[in-house]
């Protein structure tokens, strides 16, 4: 039974990074305590895990992780770059550190421990190093100290002696585990780039001595291989027969006819080009005098110029009539206005005439106002008096009430005494009330001063409301007095009252008089404008005319018509009496005339011109059909159109030339047939003879090729899906590695001329290749089940990654490996069912497992 295979991948972010693989090791449990980062004891427990991921930060300790498992085996780690320099190992402050794993290699367990410590003088130097071979029937998933205290036996103690024994399980040395199965940061790309020298001697120690016994069989395949490919080459020789130098002659000689039947077709076509222009000069001639003629024909004077003349004069007539009565009424209308302007102002007359009713308004008021002042005084005197009759009685009331007081003190202080008040007299807490009734004297008294000084409250308020009254009446008469005085003042200067009255009535007049002429002159000018508006009808269809006249000439103008008189030219308007050549309907006369005489010339010329253009045409078509024949003699059939044929010849010249190139390269390619022909005959000789060349020195170089192809075959397919079909691996004659390249019409280039992402998927690839096919070419003597993978997959796009992505979870469970992946990609980390999570707590580093 095989050990499963792990592979571990690490991103970081465009940084150079690594691919990590092991042989047939698989880790169960992996212990640090001081080692890097991990400041104290942390236990990875890889027991059940098929395919996981190392996740966290930068520099949180992912790393560290892989360098433990490569630190445990070989007591190095590749990026400490010095085989020999373990102080790496150790943090600045810590003084000592442990790494112990427990693996599974062959069916068999072991576990790897190695311990540092630190001098006094700072140097670091290996205290103990082991390996042992443990109890496998434990399950792993058993307590720690379950499967340490299961030893077996010791198979080495000291560094050098596990370093040794190490590469003895695993078959492989320290240089070319980290070439071929730990591939430390920066050099994931060493395998795919290494020398062909280095590659063989690589693949020598992988592929062991168990492979030879399968060379003899391969080289048989191989020479049968190289027997098919001859026969298929030959055959693909054998349809090439017809590719002779006589055919490629032909094929000349008609590229050559058809050059010359192109310049015997470019004179054909310049002949009847011109063939072709004189015919249609002559149809259009035709055309045009026909057209010529139907234009003369079509002119006619409009019906309405006879008799526009007299028209206009009859409305000029009635303008001036109209004008005259409008001049008259315009006459009246101002002297009604200048009667009118004599007169004073209408506002100002009425405004002075209502000046006299209001003094009398306000004499009338004044007289009312003095009478209600008189009564308002003697009301208010009135109130006076009752006011003082009103005091002089409390006055008296109050002097009764005093004296009924004195007479009554006692009585009078029981009134002012409350229960727990003091007593006024004695000073002491009145406890109860005095018994007794008040003397009726003093609450007559008290009642007399009462009602004495109601009544004096209201005498005050009647007195109060007549002052007031009184006040008012003499501000309104004032106010009135005032208004008075103002309009005298006014009205000093203004015309009595009936001159006021007899302007009125004039202006009255005078407005009604200006109001009568200025309708009649309105209505006069409204005859004068609807006058007008006819005469300018009229003239606007004589202008209308001439323009009509003017557009027909227009029309005629290229066939000579004649000229229409400086009147017509200039546009002026004819005056009715106007009856010279000039004149409108002369005008429409004379070029009507001219039209009838030039249509008559032109019907006598069209029969020539239409024979002309026919026997043109003639001899037109005729030239064209002696072409067409002579196109057809050439292999140029179904071609009328002249406008055509230079791209028919064009198109027989070059499936001509194609032809001639088709045949030459049909030849170069038999050339190279015949040659592959003769390599295949010779491949398949030397594959034959391989089995008698086993001991010879080139046999191991051949092996090695051999293998290689094997890898680089599979490597392709998968590199094809990588790159979406943009790249595939080769060997070139020297054993170098090549890239195809479909996107530059399958290109052959060296790998190292590879992007940094390109030249990861070329390398994860031919790691991926390299894993699967070892244990099957070192015939099950040598396995690669175990990878670790430490590269940038951040350079990746989403297509890319994901395809990586599926390629692992199949490696994973398609063939019993451990798959693992150290990323800072989310998209790839989502995907890997275990992850361990890394993180940098303080001074150390911790590790928590997480299943998806």
């Amino acid at each position: 039974m095989h050990a499963p295979t792990c592979v571990t991948l690490k991103d970081h972010d465009g940084s150079r990074s690594a691919v990590r693989q092991t042989g047939a090791v698989r880790p169960l449990r992996l212990l640090l305590d001081g080692f890097g980062t991990y400041r104290t004891a942390t236990e990875v427990d890889f027991a059940d895990v098929d395919f996981f991921a190392l996740v966290g930060p930068t520099g949180s300790g992912k790393s560290t992780v892989i360098d433990a498992l490569c630190f445990a085996l070989y007591g190095t780690v590749p990026r400490w770059d010095n085989e020999r320099e373990v102080r790496n190992a150790l943090a600045p402050s810590a003084n000592a550190c442990t790494v112990s794993l427990i693996f599974e290699l062959a069916g068999q367990r072991y576990i790897a421990v190695r311990s540092l410590q630190r001098g006094r003088q700072g140097q670091v130097t290996t205290k103990a190093a082991r390996l042992e071979r443990l109890e496998a029937a434990i399950p792993p998933q058993a307590p720690l100290q379950d499967l340490l205290e299961a030893s077996l036996e010791q198979l080495a103690e000291g560094p050098e002696n596990v370093k040794s024994r190490v590469q003895e399980l695993l078959g492989l040395s320290y240089e070319h585990f980290t070439q071929s199965v730990l591939l430390p940061q920066g050099g994931f790309a060493d395998f795919l780039r290494a020398t062909p020298a280095n590659r063989q001697r690589l693949l020598v120690e992988l592929l062991a001595f168990g492979v030879y016994k399968d060379i003899g069989q391969r080289a048989r395949e191989r020479a049968e291989i190289a027997k098919n490919r001859c026969d298929l080459a030959q055959q693909a020789r054998d349809q090439l027969a017809d590719a002779t130098q006589e055919a490629a002659d032909r094929a000349a000689s008609r590229l050559r006819a058809l050059g010359k039947l192109a310049d015997a077709v470019d004179k054909s076509l310049a002949d009847l080009a011109e063939l072709h222009d004189q015919a249609a000069k002559a149809r259009q001639d035709s055309q045009d005098t026909g057209n010529e003629a139907a234009l003369l024909a079509a002119l006619r004077m409009p019906p309405e110029v006879p008799g526009l003349s007299e028209q206009i004069s009859a409305a000029q007539v009635l303008v001036t009539a109209c004008r005259q009565r409008r001049e008259a009424a315009d006459g009246l209308s101002e002297s009604a206005r200048l009667a009118r302007a004599r007169l004073p102002d209408k506002t100002t007359a009425q405004q002075q005439l209502g000046m006299y009713a209001l003094r009398r308004e306000l004499t009338a008021d004044a007289a009312t106002q003095q009478a209600a002042l008189q009564d308002a005084r003697a009301a208010e005197q009135h109130s006076a008096n009752r006011l003082h009759a009103a005091d002089e009685a409390l006055s008296l009331a109050s002097e009764a009430l005093a004296a009924a007081r004195r007479a009554h003190a006692a009585a009078d202080l029981a009134v002012t005494l409350h229960v727990g008040e003091n007593c006024p007299v004695c000073r002491q807490p009145v406890r109860e009330m005095p018994a007794g009734q008040a003397p009726a004297d003093l609450d007559a008294a008290a009642a007399a001063v009462d009602t004495a000084a109601a009544a004096q409250r209201t005498a005050q308020a009647a007195h109060q409301d007549t002052a007031r009254a009184a006040a008012a009446a003499d501000s309104a008469l004032a106010g009135t007095q005032a208004r008075l005085e103002r309009a005298a003042q006014v009205m000093a200067g203004i015309p009595a009252e009936d001159e006021l009255a007899s302007q009125l009535e004039a202006i009255a007049a005078a407005d009604d008089a200006v109001a009568r002429t200025s309708a009649q002159a309105t209505a006069r000018q409204t005859e004068l404008a609807a006058a007008e508006q006819a005469r300018s009808a009229l003239v606007a269809d004589e202008q209308r005319a001439w323009a009509a006249l003017g557009t027909a000439r227009d029309k005629l103008v290229g066939l000579g018509a004649p000229a229409i008189g400086a009147a017509a030219a200039a546009g002026r308007q004819v005056a009715a009496d106007e009856a010279d050549a000039n004149s409108l309907a002369a005008a429409w006369t004379v070029l009507v005339s001219w039209a009838g005489a030039e249509y008559d010339k032109r019907k006598a010329r069209q029969p020539e011109l239409d024979e002309t253009a026919a026997r043109l045409r003639q001899r037109f078509d005729g030239a064209l059909a002696d072409l067409v024949s002579l196109l057809a003699a050439n292999g140029i059939t179904e071609v009328s159109d002249p406008a055509r044929i230079p791209s028919a010849v064009a198109a027989q010249r070059a499936r001509a030339e194609a032809e001639l190139h088709q045949i030459r390269a049909d030849r170069k390619k038999a050339a190279q047939l015949d040659q592959q022909i003769a390599a295949y005959r010779e491949d398949s000789l030397v594959a034959s003879m391989l089995g008698n060349l086993l001991r010879a020195t080139s046999f191991e170089r051949w092996l090695c090729r051999e293998a290689l192809d094997s890898l680089v075959r599979e490597a392709s397919a998968t590199l094809m899906e990588l790159s979406g079909g943009q790249y595939e691996l080769d060997r070139d004659e020297r054993n170098d590695l090549v890239v195809i390249d479909y996107a530059d019409a399958g290109a052959r280039r060296p790998v190292h001329t590879l992007s940094g992402g390109e030249t990861f998927q070329a390398s994860l690839a031919l790691a991926l290749a390299l894993s699967r096919q070892v244990i099957g070419l070192s015939a099950g003597m040598r396995e690669l089940n175990s990878m670790f993978l430490d590269e940038g997959f951040g350079t990746l796009d989403s297509d890319t990654l994901d395809t990586v992505a599926s390629t692992l979870e199949r490696l994973a469970a398609d063939s019993d490996r451990m798959v693992g992946v150290i990323t800072h990609v989310a998209e790839l980390a989502e995907r890997v069912p275990v992850r361990f999570v890394v993180s940098r707590t303080g001074t150390t580093s911790a590790i928590v497992r997480e299943r998806a």
